[in-house]
């Protein structure tokens, strides 16, 4: 790795690390001062130690089953996503029916369905899934139907001059240059996918984040609180990476323009 990529990186990457140190900084100070009391803002040294205390027996194991449930509903809410968009593509009727439907479904908060999927599915892991395969799905889908529709009429014309068919059409030029659109929605769907499961284990659960948040709370138990918000944190930070790095290789043609437009 050369010297001039690591000072790029290091420029890129120094506001983020600075922001980080300074709020640090001021949550030892107020703690260290005890500006509010410790059930309100507890010291970060007794946040790391319930996290590694708690982590082997209740933290871990929550964590697996909501990141399961969380990585299990991206998976569906795209391939849904990705399954209404090819058949609009070759039937475009179906793409305009469907349109202002999940436009006016955006303004139902997945959060509320909770219950209703909890009553229907039960307690298990399945309402938690649906919950957050639906908060997926609709960016996503949005994003690619207008990415599709948004082609230029011209490049369009063109191919068509050349025989270009339908499939070929939508395959080879359509859908690639929805692909950036789609990967926009999704990053925004997965930094929130987590937290949709925790709601939705709030509605009913026996394991999980969100049952133990339900649990520490009423104790106040603000440490182990603490620590579960820094396991979110990290787990919504590392899908948005996961799908920054898929991106780039499905999309190399968009990362390099984008390249290149910000230098």
């Amino acid at each position: 790795m050369s010297t001039r990529v690591l000072r790029t990186a290091a420029r890129a990457t120094a506001p983020a690390t600075v922001t980080v140190v300074l709020i640090l900084a001021a949550w030892i100070m107020v703690t260290a001062l005890e500006l509010v009391p410790e059930y309100v803002i507890p010291a970060p040294a007794a946040v790391l130690e319930s996290l590694l205390v708690s982590w082997p027996d209740r933290l871990g194991p929550a964590t697996a089953l909501t990141g399961i449930e969380t990585l299990l509903g991206i998976g569906i809410g795209v391939l849904v996503a990705v399954a209404v968009v090819v058949v609009s593509g070759y039937f475009p009727v179906v793409g305009r029916a469907l349109t202002p439907l999940l436009v006016a479904s955006q303004a139902i908060p997945v959060i509320v369905i909770g219950p209703l999927l909890t009553i229907a599915l039960g307690y298990g892991i399945a309402p938690k899934v649906v919950v957050v395969a639906l908060l997926c799905f609709f960016p996503v889908a949005l994003n690619l139907l207008a990415g599709v529709r948004d082609v230029d009429a011209r490049l369009i014309d063109t191919l068509r001059t050349l025989h270009a068919s339908r499939r070929a059409l939508f395959w080879r030029v359509r859908l690639p240059f929805a692909a950036p659109r789609g990967f926009a929605g999704l990053r925004v769907s997965v930094t929130f996918a987590p937290v949709a499961a925790v709601f939705a284990e709030y509605t009913g659960s026996t394991d999980g984040i969100g049952y133990l948040m339900l649990q520490s709370i009423p104790r106040l138990q603000t440490d182990f609180v603490f620590a579960q918000v820094i396991v979110l944190t990290l787990m919504s930070s590392l899908l948005l990476a996961a799908v920054t790095v898929l991106e780039r290789l499905v999309c190399p043609w968009n990362t390099a323009h984008a390249g290149k437009a910000h230098a």
